[in-house]
């Protein structure tokens, strides 16, 4: 009696929804913006409401001096999301003549891939990578990235002011110089996020650490310091700011603060065109591994810090 799996399909068609949806929201970045699923590539918009508020003394009737300033403000911003593939084809007889062979079967005919969980963990694994320093520095074509989108020149608020780099001795007065730019708006925010590099990071985290008792039992909450397997981040103590050391910001010098409402990820993940498989070529006679997925950023670039 033996196993009969012929009629089943391969390991990643069955799985290809999960493994791209995880490819895409492993990037670290993604724990910390507002994901927008189901787009569509090329250009959509996203709309935003703001309301100026302007309260008066309570009178009766509704002439100018009682309405005031009031307004209720609709606008939109674009989400540039481009389509991405990475394709691979696998010829199983190549493994033949190293140990690899081993795990083909005895058969000439070979229709699946030896390790192919493996071998799709690890495209995941570099997806999410790719995904993590585009969402940040963009493709070098037709996405930009949040690094050029929070720039001052597109709209951002200034918070250059005298920066110095950050070591443990500066890291503290430099965390409130950017701190301190923060329109009071957005000082009561509930979901503010401090994103920056992990130069940065570790230097604040070492000037903390400096300030002695006061301050150490906050370190219960930061998360794997070290980066490799979740997110860096922590509360910073007294405030609602959560600092984020994100891998894809490759600028040591790049601070920006945010409510994370007002930063955007789009991606497909709702439909079938976000691919993630292996399947069997019998013309070729060979494998083909596929994965297609889309991705791009947007901001409201009016309500971010930025010291560039």
């Amino acid at each position: 009696m033996s196993f009969n799996v012929s009629s089943l399909p391969a390991y990643t068609d069955q799985l290809s929804t999960d493994l791209i949806s995880a490819a895409l929201l492993k990037s670290f970045t993604t724990e910390f913006v507002t994901i927008e699923a189901g787009k569509t590539a090329g250009t959509s918009t996203i709309n935003l409401m703001n309301s100026t508020v302007d309260i008066k003394d309570a009178t009766c009737g509704f002439a100018s001096g009682q309405v005031g300033t009031n307004a209720t403000v609709f606008s939109q911003i674009p989400l540039v999301v481009g389509s991405k593939m990475l394709k691979e084809q696998m010829c199983p007889e190549d493994l033949r003549s190293k140990w690899t062979s081993s795990q083909l079967g005895a058969g000439a005919q070979q229709e699946t891939v030896p390790f192919a969980e493996l071998i799709a963990n690890n495209k995941m694994a570099n997806i999410a990578k790719y995904v993590e320093n585009t969402i940040w520095q963009g493709d070098g074509a037709t996405l930009t990235g949040l690094l050029y989108q929070t720039e001052n020149a597109q709209g951002s608020i200034n918070s250059a002011g005298a920066y110095t780099a950050w070591t443990a001795a500066t890291a503290i007065s430099e965390f409130w110089l950017n701190v301190g730019s923060l329109t009071p708006e957005l000082q009561t925010e509930d979901d503010l996020v401090m994103y920056t590099s992990y130069a940065n990071y570790q230097a604040l985290v070492a000037a903390l650490i400096n300030t002695g008792a006061s301050v150490i039992g906050q370190f219960a909450q930061v998360s794997n310091a070290a980066g490799v397997n979740a997110p860096s981040s922590f509360v910073f103590p007294g405030t609602n700011i959560t600092v984020f050391a994100a891998p894809g910001i490759n600028d040591a010098a790049r601070v920006i603060i945010a409510p994370k409402k007002y930063i955007f990820f789009g991606t497909g993940l709702l439909d079938e065109m976000d691919t993630f498989k292996f399947y069997y070529n019998e013309a070729d006679d060979i494998m083909n591994f596929n994965a297609k997925f889309r991705l791009g950023t947007a901001v409201y670039a009016s309500q971010v810090v930025s010291n560039k």
